[in-house]
């Protein structure tokens, strides 16, 4: 065996040095110990570098020590001046550089030396029989480590590393032509600055790169160099280049993986070769045993000039290489990989450790298919027994006071090592042992846990009596026998039933207990005289579609085997799915269009089919939204819209003088046959209403191909999104006649599961008379709001919502000044993360819940200025405790003064508005209120006084 291959493995033991510029110091005598600690308090560089006063610097040492003499260099979290290390040792007395304890705990710990300026971080000049381990090397310059002019030189266990700054002209290791016999071992290199990781010039000989691995390429570069082995390297390239033996070099490359950084971008063409070696230089290199792996671009062998794709046609063409290996995986993390156990364990300069020191060891689970020994891999890795502890398990999750629990000791065997003699000590927190030489053993625990969980150990001893480490199970606690438990939500966003799917809950279900005595029931009933659902597992949900929407009482009883029984309720609501829809004219008396061509007289009733026209469907439809508008009235009246075949209610939706136009929202349950009726109370007038959507209760209707239109309404805090008279969601100032504003929504209406908005529309200071439509994408020729000069009027729209949360709003009239406010959005089953969860409508027929003229719901008496009204809603009138928000259909009467009401839920007064008015006027418009924790909505006056009155339409679950 060559000295280079003794020096290596002679320096097992992890050791770093340094040497720096000469000091007038006494010379070592032989067999010396020195010591070099920059953060000892008494530390000199002109002292005598003993362990009681070291030299603060490497140098001094390295100036100092002699043959035999070792120097020992404190591992510390500093990092030490560049050094010149011209020491002289003999064959049989070497200078040795080791690294000694310091003030740096980490386990990997080197010296570290670092160059600042474009200096060497450490420079071998003149120096013969030099031995250093342990420690890593950084340089600004273009070469971190150099060999001048020296001989017999061992370099051990490290790193080596230039900046990014660097030039990257120089080797970060670099050779001069008159040194020889250098062994660099077990190194990692490191040429940040994208120079060669290794070069040697001209003249060097007999230079060992054993078990090296170059992760961030650079490659290894030999010019006319005698003698230079690589064995057992790791060498990443960028784009080829990851050995170049030229100009007359000798030597072999062996066990070797050259593999490219993939991260790397190449060209098709003119990728160099992963390895290179000239036609000076073929006759004079062996390759066997090698890994090579370029990119699909790349090239494995450039020999002699000539390109060869492939192990195959590099063996015919050259005869090298008939061990080689190609286009492999040459990742050594995993198992079974080609490279384990596949390389020559004799060829030159390799070692008898890896990289990190680990012995070769033979993996059973892979053919030997190398030489030799058989067992040693390719490249710098050993893969090792990877037979290691676990988690110590148990044999229940939870744990209780009197039930034994078995505890296991775990371990990760792919080899399947033998286990016999093996001894395990349990430990279960409670101040109590066992030993077995079995893996398991049961435990009783008497006393629960308090304030503190506790967890068990298991320590492993080897047949030896070694210990091979002890292991900790998940943290547990000791608890007394739990009750059994049940709960059921049915109102997470988590399993909330998509309104594809209409009156449909969806109800998540628990039951606990304790596992000695199991559940043998979990009964769930709806509330609706359905047959109860017998649910399995500790959770899980449960799916009911209901005949009607509503909000019920769902329950759950649960039964175990000692007879223990336990019950949880909730509510749920359910409703059905709103699909906007064009808008879509289908009354028109003025036309002909859905009844008779002609007004409607002091108590007629237009009867109007809605139920497959308008785009809505002809069945499974249980209310739709209109925009009613009465037109041309010879006197004052109110307008009752209510399902046909039914009593009408004593509620209005539209309440209008002589010659004015108005409209108003309207949602109404569709009645016998899909018809609903049109009552007018007084004159003659002509009426006119525009289907905007429907709610159905069939699942899937929502469009052909898709359920996307089917959404649920998410109420949302009064927001104001555009005021023309402030530049508030559009440019200042009146828009002109025939133009189009276009709104952007708020973020939660900008989400690809947004498909419609409610918002309320008001305008004012117009100059003309004109309506204003609200739409996305094509303008309709209908109209959500009409207006007269100089008039404030407003209305609640329901709109679909275009791409990006936008609206259009178009003005016929003259320059007016447009106001919108959102208060809510109707969002489909996209989950997008900005769209707002819409809950499920539950129309009702119209119920008038508050009128301050006879004392309904409230105290009688006129709300006065800057006044506000609260009404509990929540739990009366068949809304329940729990909803969120309500339908109403808000009439003011009779101001004193033009004034605005806004409705609200909880929090202070939003900037919006929901009805304006004028002085005398009679005017309802629908809104969506949302209620407060205490389930009560507000009503806030402006001006004057008025009196109020409400009709509930519907609420939100």
């Amino acid at each position: 065996m060559s000295r280079r291959r003794l020096l290596v493995r002679s320096a097992a033991v992890l050791s770093v040095l340094f040497g720096g510029l000469g000091t007038d110091v006494a010379h070592a005598t032989t067999s010396t110990a020195l010591y070099v600690d920059d953060a000892a308090a008494g530390c000199s560089d002109t002292g005598p570098g003993s362990q009681a006063e070291p030299f603060c610097q490497i140098q001094p040492a390295a100036d100092s020590a002699g043959p035999g003499d070792t120097v020992h260099v404190a591992r510390n979290t500093t990092r030490y001046a560049p050094v010149t290390i011209g020491s002289a040792g003999t064959a049989d007395a070497p200078v040795t550089f080791v690294s000694a304890p310091g003030d740096n705990p980490a386990a990997t710990a080197t010296v570290r030396v670092l160059a600042g300026t474009s200096t060497p971080a450490m420079t071998f000049s003149g120096a013969r029989y030099v031995d250093v381990s342990g420690f890593s090397l950084s340089s600004s310059g273009p070469s971190t480590l150099v060999f001048s002019l020296s001989q017999h030189i061992s370099y051990d266990k490290g790193s080596v590393s230039t900046a990014q700054a660097a030039d990257g002209t120089g080797g970060t290791i670099a050779v001069d032509g008159s040194s020889s016999g250098i062994a660099l071992t077990r190194l990692q290199i490191a040429p940040e600055s994208g120079g060669p990781a290794f070069a040697s010039a001209a003249g060097a000989q007999d230079i060992t790169l054993a078990d090296d691995t170059t992760p961030l390429g650079g490659g290894i570069s030999a010019t006319g160099t005698t003698g230079i082995h690589l064995a057992g390297d790791t060498i990443v390239t960028t784009c080829g280049n990851g050995i170049s033996l030229t100009d007359g070099t000798s030597g072999s490359v062996e066990n070797t993986v050259v593999r490219p950084d993939t991260t790397a971008s190449c060209s098709d063409t003119g990728t160099p070769a992963e390895i290179t070696v000239d036609a000076a230089s073929a006759p004079q290199v062996t390759a066997d045993y090698n890994a090579v792996n370029p990119l699909s671009t790349g090239t494995d062998y450039d020999w002699a000039g000539t390109a060869y794709g492939t192990s195959q046609a590099f063996l015919t063409g050259t005869g090298q290489g008939a061990h080689d290996l190609d286009q492999t995986d040459v990742t050594l993390s995993t198992q079974n990989t080609p490279l384990i156990d596949s390389a020559d364990a004799d060829a030159p300069g390799e070692l008898a450790t890896d990289l990190h020191g680990a012995q070769r060891v033979d993996d059973p689970l892979v053919a030997d298919t190398g030489t030799g020994a058989g067992d040693y891999d390719r490249g710098a890795t050993e893969v090792q027994d990877p037979l290691s502890l676990g988690i110590a398990g148990r044999s229940s999750a939870d744990v209780y006071v009197g039930v034994p629990v078995t505890f296991t000791a775990g371990f990760v065997n792919p080899w399947s090592d033998t286990l016999d003699g093996y001894r395990y000590t349990f430990g279960f927190g409670d101040g109590t042992t066992a030993t077995s030489t079995t893996r398991s053993v049961t435990h009783t625990y008497t006393q629960p846990t308090t304030s503190t969980e506790i967890y068990a150990t298991v320590t492993v001893y080897r047949p030896d009596g070694t210990t091979m480490g002890t292991e900790v199970s998940l943290y547990l606690a000791v608890r007394p026998l739990p009750a059994l438990t049940g709960s059921l939500n049915c109102r997470s966003a988590s399993f909330q039933i998509a309104p594809s799917l209409p009156d449909t809950a969806g109800c998540a279900f628990t039951a606990a207990g304790f596992s000695g005595y199991p559940i043998t029931s979990d009964l769930i009933s709806f509330g609706d005289g359905s047959k109860a659902v017998s649910a399995t597992g500790s959770k899980g949900v449960v799916r009911h579609t209901y005949a009607a929407a509503g909000t019920y009482t769902v329950t759950q009883r649960l039964t175990d085997s000692d007879g223990r029984t336990a019950t949880d309720t909730t509510l749920t609501t359910v409703g059905p799915s709103y699909v906007a829809t064009g808008p879509s004219r289908v009354l028109d008396t003025r036309k002909g269009t859905g009844a008779a061509k002609r007004q409607v007289g002091p108590g007629g009733v237009v009867r109007l089919k809605v139920l497959g026209v308008g785009g809505v469907p002809a069945s499974g439809v249980t209310a739709v939204t209109l925009n009613v508008t009465d037109t041309g009235a010879t006197a004052s009246s109110y307008v009752t819209v209510y399902p046909d075949g039914t009593r009408r209610p004593t509620a209005s939706d539209l309440d209008f003088t002589a010659g004015r136009t108005n409209p108003n929202l309207v949602t109404v349950r569709v009645g016998a046959g899909g018809y609903v009726d049109l009552y007018n109370a007084h004159g003659h007038v002509d009426l006119i209403a525009d289907v905007q959507g429907y709610f159905t209760t069939r699942a899937g209707s929502g469009s052909s191909s898709s359920d996307n239109r089917m959404s649920n309404l998410a109420p949302v805090t009064p927001t104001r999104v555009l005021d023309t008279r402030y530049g508030t969601g559009a440019a200042k100032g009146k828009v002109a006649s025939g133009s189009t504003t276009t709104v952007t929504l708020p973020k939660e209406g900008r989400g690809s599961g947004t498909v419609g908005a409610v918002l309320d529309v008001t305008v004012t200071g117009g100059t003309g008379s004109g309506v204003v439509t609200v739409y996305c994408g094509s303008r309709p020729s209908t109209s959500n709001l009409n207006y007269r000069a100089g008039q404030t009027v407003s209305n609640l729209v329901v709109t679909k919502v275009c791409t990006g949360g936008k609206i259009r709003l178009y003005n016929s009239g003259g320059h007016v000044h447009l106001i919108a406010d959102l208060q809510g959005l109707y969002t489909n089953s996209v989950v997008d993360g900005t769209s707002p969860l819409g809950s499920p409508f539950v129309p009702a027929d119209p119920t008038r819940f508050l009128d301050t003229r006879n004392g309904t719901g409230a105290p009688a008496g006129r709300l006065g200025a800057n006044r506000t009204l609260t009404v509990k809603v929540a739990g009366t009138h068949g809304v329940p405790a729990d909803a969120t928000a309500v339908l109403v259909n808000l009439t003011g009467v009779a101001p004193t003064t033009a004034t605005h009401l806004t409705a609200y839920g909880a929090g202070t007064l939003p900037n919006v508005y929901d009805d304006n008015l004028s002085a005398g006027e009679t005017r309802p418009v629908l809104a969506v209120i949302p209620l407060d924790a205490k389930g009560s909505l507000h009503i806030h006056n402006a001006n004057g006084s008025l009196d109020i009155v409400a009709d509930l339409e519907g609420y939100i679950g």
